[in-house]
């Protein structure tokens, strides 16, 4: 069991990853292609004749390459969380790896103090050179440990404290920006092609808004230089009850449910019914086949360019006359008209 030991660790530690990669983890996902490279390298160079396991490994660890533009999450939340689990599991490693290969280095690491002694200072790549591993297995462990270092273990500290030194420098440069008084203004979730144009006509007509988004705050400068002007932008998802209270759900004048995607509209619109249930709601229907199923959620209003564009295009092209009144009908409605 001692020989066998930090493969068994490697195999727990690749597990517990795995919990990370089902939320689709950037962080995550480096640790585990970091993992898999250990363990292939080791089981490669102490287990040779293991041919089925080694190619389920090689294997294992294409496909993880292969789709690592699929694990695109990196909210400072999920990321500030995996980055201290993946950091935690990688010091265990590390410290238990060099008392084990204790013997492998001179002087000998014979205590769990000078272990993570040795392990902070290889995986920060410091270096200092008082201890040096003398055999191919404390060497190769060594190696691992300072890949480690560069992939993981910067990784997780930039993770962790970026936004904070970010934040603070600025707050530093910009000095304290004022925070908008979230009332009696408009929430418009999403940053679709309709929702940034409704946001513009919004700021023209000088009214207030607040925008939630999924995307992260990284992305913040792009979507307001979209809108041309500074926004009130919150980064979560819209069907959360502590974001649409952060936003001013209980004191604006109306939700605006506008993404690209329908399902989620019809749950932006029922969780904000359910937190108020007096709450103005509109709620836009990118594809046409979903009108019946979006019909049910009752929204004050419901848009669909699509079948409203087809509509308009239809009475064109046979002559129909087309009015005020007629467009106001066929455009905003409460299941009548367009929608029947």
């Amino acid at each position: 069991m001692g020989r066998d030991c930090p493969w068994f660790l490697l195999g727990v530690f690749l597990m517990l990853n795995a919990l990370g990669m089902l939320f689709r983890a950037r962080i995550a996902w480096a640790v585990s292609v970091f993992l898999l490279i250990i363990t292939l390298a080791f089981t490669v160079h102490f287990y040779p004749l293991l041919r089925t396991r080694t190619l389920f490994c090689a294997l294992t660890l294409l496909g993880i390459l292969l789709l690592g533009k699929d694990f695109n999450r990196s909210s400072a939340t999920a990321g500030g969380i995996f980055a201290v689990i993946s950091f935690s599991i990688l010091l265990f490693y590390a410290s238990y790896g060099s008392l084990y290969f204790g013997s492998g280095f001179s002087p000998e690491i014979d205590s769990l103090v000078t272990a993570f002694y040795f392990s902070i200072v290889t995986m920060t790549t410091v270096g200092y050179g008082d201890i040096i591993p003398k055999t191919e297995p404390a060497r190769l462990f060594t190696v691992s440990m300072i890949i480690a270092g560069i992939t993981v273990f910067a990784t997780s500290l930039t993770t962790v404290f970026g936004p904070v030194i970010r934040s603070g420098i600025g707050k530093l440069v910009k000095g304290r920006e004022q925070a908008m008084n979230r009332a009696d203004h408009f929430i418009v979730c999403g940053t679709s092609i309709l929702a940034m144009g409704t946001i513009s006509q919004l700021i023209q007509r000088g009214l207030d808004l607040t925008v939630v988004t999924v995307r992260p705050e990284d992305e913040f400068p792009q979507i307001e230089q979209k809108a041309g002007q500074k926004l009130d932008l919150i980064s979560g998802d819209s069907t959360d009850n502590t974001v649409l209270d952060s936003a001013g759900l209980m004191s604006c004048r109306a939700l605006l449910a506008l993404t690209d995607d329908d399902a989620a509209n019809a749950f932006i619109v029922l969780t904000a019914r359910e937190m108020n249930p007096e709450i103005r709601t509109v709620l836009v229907v990118n594809d046409a086949k979903n009108m019946n199923k979006i019909k049910q959620v009752k929204a004050d209003v419901i848009l669909s360019p699509q079948l409203f564009g087809s509509e308009i295009l239809a009475c064109v092209l046979s002559g129909e006359t087309l009015d005020h009144e007629k467009l106001t009908s066929m455009l905003l409605t409460s299941g009548h008209g367009l929608f029947d």
